[in-house]
C-alpha cells in the first residue's frame, strides 16, 4: 500500500496545480480551453517520472519515519507533503525560474502537497506501523 499510495501521491501533486491555474485562468479570462493547453502525451508522463523520483528523496525518510514510529495523524502527512513539495518545487531552478520567492508559486506548491500528503494519508498513511500478515 505505501507503494500505492505514493504513486496517487505524487499524480495528486502533479494535478492539482495543473487544475489550479486552469481554474484561475478560466475564472480570470473566461478562456477554459487553457486546460488543453497542457500536453498530456509528452509532459504528463516526463513529469510524474521526474516527481516520482526526486521528491522520493525527500518523502522516503519521511515515509520511513511514520512507518518505524506509527504516525497515523492527518497532519503529519499534510504538513510533510506541503514541504516536500515545496522543498522539491525550489530545488528544481528551471521549474521555478523566477518565482521561488513569489507567495502565489509557493501557495501552489503547498497545495499540491497538502493535497498528495492528504491522498496518502487516505492509501497508506492510516495504517503506518501496522504489521500486516501475509500468509
Amino acid at each position: 500500500m505505501i507503494a500505492v499510495g505514493y504513486i496517487a501521491a505524487v499524480l495528486t501533486s502533479i494535478l492539482v496545480p495543473v487544475l489550479l491555474i486552469a481554474l484561475l485562468e478560466g475564472i480570470e479570462g473566461g478562456n477554459w480551453s487553457i486546460i488543453f493547453a497542457f500536453d498530456w502525451l509528452g509532459s504528463f508522463p516526463l513529469a510524474v517520472l521526474t516527481v516520482m523520483v526526486g521528491a522520493l528523496l525527500i518523502a522516503g525518510p519521511v515515509i520511513l519515519v511514520a512507518e518505524r514510529l506509527s504516525l497515523r495523524g492527518w497532519f503529519y502527512f499534510a504538513l510533510t507533503g506541503a514541504i516536500t513539495s515545496i522543498a522539491f518545487g525550489v530545488s528544481i531552478p528551471r521549474s521555478a525560474g523566477g518565482f521561488i520567492f513569489n507567495p502565489g508559486y509557493l501557495g501552489f506548491l503547498a497545495t499540491a502537497g497538502t493535497a498528495a500528503g492528504s491522498v496518502y494519508w487516505l492509501l497508506a498513511g492510516r495504517k503506518s506501523g501496522i504489521r500486516r500478515d501475509l500468509g
